[in-house]
């Protein structure tokens, strides 16, 4: 293959990744093209993007959405099972106080008999 059929070399930066020329690196999102509702404000200059990095953008952000709403989630099980270890423990806990005073109760009223 010659040299003018091959694409851009790669580069290596100082920390070891590989980087495109400028000229493919595909467009940095922007926040401040969302409004409140997370819609897309398309702009002109989001109109020039070729359509395949607008579906792309749009498919990475569906999926970002769907991975916090399951880490959301994730987060919620989770904290349910750590109140409901920390009631155990706190029933376990009680019970064991309970059971202990019962039976200081009891032996104070055995040696009160026994005297």
């Amino acid at each position: 293959m010659s040299a003018e059929q091959r694409g851009p070399t790669p580069t290596r930066s100082a920390d070891g990744r590989t980087r495109l020329p400028r000229s493919h690196a595909i467009p940095a999102s922007n926040d401040s093209t969302t409004d409140p509702l997370g819609r897309l404000d398309v702009t002109p200059e989001r109109r020039a993007l070729p359509l395949s990095y607008r579906i792309e953008r749009l498919q990475l952000l569906a999926r970002i959405a769907a991975l916090e709403r399951a880490v959301e989630t994730s987060e919620n099980r989770r904290q349910a099972v750590i109140d409901r270890y920390e009631r155990l423990l706190a029933d376990r806990d009680e019970t064991t106080e309970s059971a202990a005073t019962t039976e200081t109760a009891s032996r104070t009223l055995l040696a009160r008999l026994i005297d």
